[in-house]
């Protein structure tokens, strides 16, 4: 029983880490998302041609479904993070498999953020360069 409450709780103890980090890692995400929509306030006026206008619309409207579902997510897991401070270690094998399946879930969202936010970073950063060289 006692090696049990050891592994429960430290299984506890490692999923409040993960969420913690995650919400660093959201909000970081959701600060680097207003850097972008900035960017992108300060070159829309310098746009010319309605083919960049409207990519700068997509980007746009982008950046603002990312900060819903950041919004989203943080609520997510700041909910699961306050449930989970003053649990108990995990005693039954029915409460474990439901932790486990919540904390997949939550891994899987993540990822996936993290991913979508990568690809469209890269994609903004490929059209202001493209656009400072037609500057030129």
């Amino acid at each position: 029983m006692i090696i049990n409450d050891l592994k429960d709780s430290s299984t506890l103890t490692q999923f409040k880490f993960e969420i913690a980090a995650w919400i660093r890692l959201v909000e970081f995400l959701n600060e680097e998302n207003t850097y972008l929509k900035n960017r992108l306030s300060e070159v829309i006026d310098q746009i010319q041609d309605s083919e960049n206008l409207a990519l700068a619309e997509h980007f746009q409207n982008q950046f603002i479904i990312k900060d819903d579902v950041y919004d989203h997510v943080l609520y997510d897991l700041k909910k699961q993070l306050f449930k989970w401070r003053d649990a108990k270690p995990i005693h039954t094998n029915e409460t474990s498999e439901e932790l486990n399946k919540i904390q997949k879930n939550l891994r899987a969202q993540i990822e996936f953020i993290e991913r979508e936010h990568v690809v469209i970073a890269k994609d903004y950063n490929t059209y202001l360069s493209a656009l400072s060289l037609h500057k030129d």
